[in-house]
C-alpha cells in the first residue's frame, strides 16, 4: 500500500469556484475508483503583485492510498484539464510520498516566501517517480493555441512539497469532517483522526469538556497530521477554535 499525493493549482478564474472545490471533487472521484482518501489540504503561497493569481494564491493537495503504483491516478490529469475554468492555467503534480525529494519539500517552503518561476518548478520537478504537467499549455505540434504559460506547475509542485513536509497547510476535507456540527466532545475529533491542541489556559481539561465547531472545522497540517488548535472561553465555558471562518468565495 502506498500513499500518493496529487497537487493542483491555477484551475479557477475570478467568477468560478476555486481550486479547493475542484480538489474535493477529485478526492471524491478517487474514492469512487476505490482509492482511499486521506484528506485534501489547502496550501498558501506568497501574495505578491508580480504573481498572477485569482484571489488568494493557494494550491491544493489530495492524498490517497492505493495498493497499485502511481499510474492508478493518471486520470487526474484529464479530470483537472476538463474541469478547470475558462482562462485558467492549471498544473498537476503526482507523486508517491516516498518519491518526493528534499528539493521538492524545499520548493514548497520557498513558494510561500518568494517569487518562483515556471522553469524553476520544472527543473525541481524532474525527479524519478514525479509527474509534473502544465495542462494549460498546448502540446507540441498541436493546432490549438495555448490557453496559458504553465504557471500552475509552480503551485502544483509547491502543494506536494508542503504536504510532504507536513507543517504548512490546512485540511479542507477529511473523511467525516463535514459531519462535525455545533458543540461536540473530544471523542468526535478522535474518531476522525484529528488531534486537539489546547492553548495554555487556567482551565483543567475534563472528560465532559465541549468544543465549539461553528460548523466549520479546518484542522492545520502539523507534523504530517490534522491538528485543531483550540482556546478556552471562560465566559462560554467551552473550547473555541483558534482558526475561525473567513469569507473565501473561491475556496
Amino acid at each position: 500500500m502506498c500513499v500518493i499525493l496529487i497537487g493542483i493549482d491555477d484551475t479557477d478564474n475570478p467568477t468560478s469556484r476555486g481550486t479547493g472545490h475542484l480538489a474535493r471533487e477529485l478526492s471524491t472521484e478517487c474514492a469512487r475508483r476505490n482509492l482511499q482518501p486521506l484528506g485534501v489540504t489547502r496550501h498558501q503561497f506568497l501574495l505578491d503583485p508580480r504573481i498572477p493569481y485569482t484571489s488568494h494564491n493557494s494550491g491544493a493537495c489530495i492524498a490517497v492510498t492505493s495498493p497499485e503504483g502511481i499510474g492508478v491516478v493518471d486520470f487526474a490529469f484529464d479530470f483537472v484539464r476538463e474541469r478547470s475554468a475558462a482562462g485558467s492555467d492549471p498544473g498537476v503534480c503526482i507523486s508517491v510520498v516516498a518519491d518526493v525529494t528534499t528539493a521538492i519539500e524545499d520548493f514548497g517552503c520557498l513558494v510561500a516566501q518568494r517569487v518562483l518561476t515556471i522553469d524553476e518548478a520544472l527543473r525541481v520537478g524532474v525527479s524519478p517517480g514525479v509527474k509534473l504537467r502544465a495542462l494549460g499549455v498546448a502540446p507540441a505540434h498541436s493546432a490549438e493555441p495555448p490557453s496559458g504559460r504553465g504557471q500552475g506547475v509552480i503551485g502544483a509542485l509547491g502543494s506536494v512539497g508542503q504536504r510532504r513536509a507536513g507543517e504548512d497547510g490546512r485540511f479542507i476535507e477529511l473523511p467525516g469532517l463535514r459531519t462535525l456540527h455545533g458543540r461536540v466532545d473530544r471523542q468526535a475529533f478522535a474518531d476522525l483522526g484529528i488531534s486537539l491542541a489546547h492553548e495554555p489556559s487556567r482551565h483543567r481539561l475534563a472528560p465532559d469538556d465541549r468544543y465549539e465547531t461553528f460548523d466549520w472545522v479546518r484542522p492545520r497540517l502539523m507534523h504530517g497530521k490534522p491538528v485543531f488548535p483550540v482556546e478556552w472561553s471562560e465566559g462560554d465555558h467551552v473550547w473555541l477554535p483558534v482558526d475561525r471562518k473567513r469569507s473565501r468565495p473561491h475556496e
